[in-house]
């Protein structure tokens, strides 16, 4: 038989153990814990999408306005960023174009207007625009709809409309870019849409 004191001993020294194994565990616990903290703090945040720099606004310059395709060339030249057109061969007829600037903020935009028709004398007005935040410059009074626009120059576009007008337009690294069509020319937005490019002095500019 054990004496009542060597129980008491025995039954002591297992608490004692187990007080141990207890306090070593939330010891360890609480060392990863420090440790995936400083982890964590020392990770870079992804979710932070580095500062990109506004691009430069513009000096006012005197408009250019143009009624023979053959001089769109000097437009596009004198544009800051590449100009939305047509294609060669899209069977879309040139009327004329005009670049002109905005004020827009502490400086100035430039804005490239060019009005096209379809065979059957549709309009058509195709807007670049710089600088490619400057949303504020395209024309108020259209709203959303449910309908998606077509890719423009691989982005997705945004599609509104305005009674009887319908605007797609969509922003590149460079500029915004606009298009405009009467509402009968909706079943036609994405054919249209294909046949047009940006396009600087040399070449389409994809």
């Amino acid at each position: 038989m054990i004496p009542a004191s060597g129980k008491a001993k025995s039954a002591g020294r297992k608490i004692r153990r187990t007080l141990l194994r207890i306090l070593s565990v939330l010891l360890s616990l609480i060392a990863l814990a420090v440790a995936c903290f400083s982890l964590i703090m020392a990770q870079p945040r992804s979710d932070q999408a580095p500062a990109v720099s506004p691009q430069p606004l513009l000096a006012p310059s005197p408009a250019l306005n143009i009624t023979d395709e053959k001089d769109l060339r000097n437009l596009i030249a004198a544009f800051p960023v590449p100009v939305m057109s047509f294609l060669s061969g899209s069977g879309i007829r040139f009327v004329s174009a005009t670049s002109s600037y905005a004020a827009w903020r502490s400086g100035f935009a430039r804005i490239a207007t060019l009005y096209w028709q379809t065979a059957d004398g549709e309009p058509l007005i195709l807007r670049s625009i710089y600088p490619a935040d400057a949303f504020g410059l395209l024309e108020k009074g259209f709203h959303f709809t449910p309908v998606a626009g077509p890719t423009l120059f691989g982005n997705a576009s945004v599609r509104m409309e305005d009674g009887g007008t319908i605007r797609i337009h969509t922003a590149t690294d460079t500029g915004l870019y606009a298009v405009n069509c009467p509402k009968s020319l909706s079943d036609h937005i994405s054919v249209i849409s294909r046949s047009l490019q940006l396009f600087t002095v040399d070449e389409p500019a994809g």
